[in-house]
Parts: structure tokens; C-alpha cells; sequence
């Protein structure tokens, strides 16, 4: 009995070629889903880590890589920081925003505008409750117009806080410091030794303090008690006495040197963060700031002298607080 002989059907090549063809673009169209989603992803990442290391670069404590400002007023190092992370994309300085706020929504003030070098306006607060905050966005869009994803705008805020004293208890006895004269023709060699008081150099990590200010000359002996910490002003703002009509303030002056010389009306307060002279005090040391004016004034206890520093942990000297008198 014959068997019958089944005959299956052989695949020509031209028939795997069209599958081939038919499939072809579907899987093409899958992995190119899969890499545009991963260069979403890792632009994102990219964002996200630039903004991050503006904050951290602007919250560090210490002054840039040229010694001239706190690195939270050095809106080109922050801003450096974030496009070094940026590998994909190069991020403009209009694509960096930065401000300084208190805590979220709290007190937020934007600085550090595109093309500045560096912004003196923001000087933290002496409670370490200032942070800085750097907002980074890039603009996504496909390679290809077909695939399903749409352009977008990827942006990313970080923010630190800065940190400008940290309280360090030391036990064991403490060592007095001598009394300077309060003279300002005295001290203004600042040769003399900083005024003695109950305040050692080991309270705090820097010992500054001030004297009463005067009005005849307008200013205030600044004391430095640290052993070994040279300070630096970094700006002053001066809330000047009543005076005539067109009255400039004209100069400055530490320990008997120019600082600062030009013409600024007396309006209330000015600001001053530009120098030209020795702004700084040495270790064991003091110095008397002076502020000159065109005509004579008269004092009627509403003036007053604030002095930042550019070293973190020094807080800001103000005339009116008689807490931080020797």
C-alpha cells in the first residue's frame, strides 16, 4: 500500500526579504523610541546636576579662585559650575537663574543677572538661614518630527544654605585682650592692640567688634580680636546725619587710607562695595572707618554704619547694636 507523500511548502528568498522589509521599520521605529527616550532622560540629568553644582559651588565656604569675592556673590564661578556639568547641552547665561531667598517662598530676591561677573548686593544673614538658589532650563526637542514626543522645556531649581558661623563650644579658661585707646588719630595706624573685654579669641571663630560711632569725624573704630584671621570688608552701607541741601559724601577712609573716592548724594542708605585701597585688618589689630562729606552736618542719633566681610564667618557689623560693642 502506497503511503502519500506530503510536500511542504519551501520559503523562497524573495518572500523573506518582503517579512524582512515589512518588519524592518516597525523595529527601527522601537529603538529609535528607546534612544530618544534615554537623551530625554540624560538631558534631564544633565539639567538637574548643573543646577546643583551652582548651589553647591555659590554655598562653599571661602572666596573664588582669584581671592576677590565670596563665592556667593561670584555670579560667573556659579554659573561656570553649572555649564561644565552640562555635556549635551551648552547652557547659556540666560538659561541660569540665580537668587537668594530665607527659606521656600520666604524673602526671595533675585541677583546675580546674566553677564554680571559678580553681585555684592547679597550679603547672608548671621543665622545661617540664607540660602542660595540656581534655576537651569534647556529646551528639548526631538530629532526626528514623527516620533510621538513632544518639544519641551526641562528646568530644574536647587538650592543651599549658606553657611556664615557655626557655634563651637571650648572649654577651659579664656584669655583677655588688651584695651586700645579710642583715639582716632590713635588707631589710625592700626598698629594698637584691639580694646580688652570679656570677648577671647577662642568665643568665636572671628572676634570682631566696634566701637561707638562717632559724629566728629562720622565713623567707628573696627576691632579685630582673632590671632590668626586677617579680615576684609567686602561692602558698607552708611545711613548718613541730616545734612543742607546738595550735600555728597566724598570719601573713605581705614585706618587714615583712602578706600574709596568720589562723589555720592547723602541719600539714605548708599551702598559702597568697590575699592580701591587696603580694606583689610590684621590679626590682633584694629582700624577706624571715617566717612567724609562736603559740608557739615548735624547728628541727631538716626545715623548709623553697617560693614560686611568677606570672610563667612565674620557677621556684619552694625553701629546701632550695642551687642557687638567690646
Amino acid at each position: 500500500m502506497r503511503k502519500p507523500i506530503l510536500f511542504r511548502p519551501q520559503k523562497s528568498p524573495a518572500q523573506a526579504m518582503v517579512e524582512f522589509a515589512l518588519v524592518l521599520p516597525i523595529l527601527l521605529l522601537i529603538v529609535y523610541g528607546i534612544l530618544e527616550v534615554g537623551r530625554l532622560l540624560f538631558i534631564y540629568n544633565n539639567v538637574v546636576s548643573a543646577a546643583r553644582q551652582a548651589t553647591r559651588y555659590g554655598s562653599t565656604t571661602g572666596l573664588n579662585t582669584s581671592g576677590g569675592v565670596p563665592r556667593y556673590q561670584d555670579c560667573a564661578g556659579m554659573r561656570s559650575a553649572a555649564q561644565r556639568s552640562g555635556f549635551l547641552d551648552n547652557f547659556e547665561d540666560a538659561d541660569i537663574l540665580i537668587w537668594h531667598d530665607n527659606g521656600e517662598e520666604l524673602h526671595q530676591s533675585a541677583y546675580c543677572k546674566p553677564g554680571m561677573a559678580f553681585d555684592r548686593s547679597f550679603q547672608p544673614s548671621s543665622g545661617n538661614s540664607s540660602r542660595v538658589r540656581v534655576q537651569v532650563s534647556t529646551e528639548y526637542t526631538p530629532m526626528l518630527p514623527f516620533i510621538p514626543l513632544q518639544p519641551l522645556t526641562i528646568t530644574s531649581v536647587s538650592a543651599r544654605t549658606i553657611l556664615v558661623g557655626v557655634t563651637i563650644a571650648i572649654t577651659g579658661g579664656a584669655q583677655d585682650i588688651e584695651f586700645a585707646t579710642d583715639d582716632p588719630n590713635a588707631v589710625a595706624d592700626s598698629t594698637a592692640a584691639p580694646p580688652q573685654g570679656s570677648h577671647s579669641e577662642a568665643a568665636a571663630p572671628c572676634g570682631v567688634r566696634h566701637s561707638v560711632l562717632r559724629a566728629s569725624p562720622f565713623g567707628m573704630t573696627i576691632f579685630n580680636y582673632s590671632a590668626g584671621l586677617t579680615i576684609h570688608i567686602t561692602n558698607i552701607k552708611i545711613w548718613s546725619p541730616p545734612s543742607p541741601a546738595g550735600q555728597t559724601l566724598n570719601r573713605l577712609t581705614l585706618g587714615g587710607a583712602n578706600i574709596w573716592n568720589g562723589i555720592e548724594p547723602s541719600d539714605s542708605p548708599t551702598f559702597f562695595g568697590d575699592f580701591s585701597g587696603d580694606v583689610s585688618i590684621g590679626p590682633r589689630a584694629n582700624k577706624f572707618l571715617v566717612a567724609g562729606f562736603s559740608m557739615n552736618y548735624q547728628a541727631n542719633g538716626s545715623e548709623k554704619i553697617i560693614v560686611a566681610f568677606v570672610e563667612n564667618q565674620c557677621p556684619a557689623l552694625d553701629s546701632s547694636d550695642a551687642r557687638q560693642l567690646p
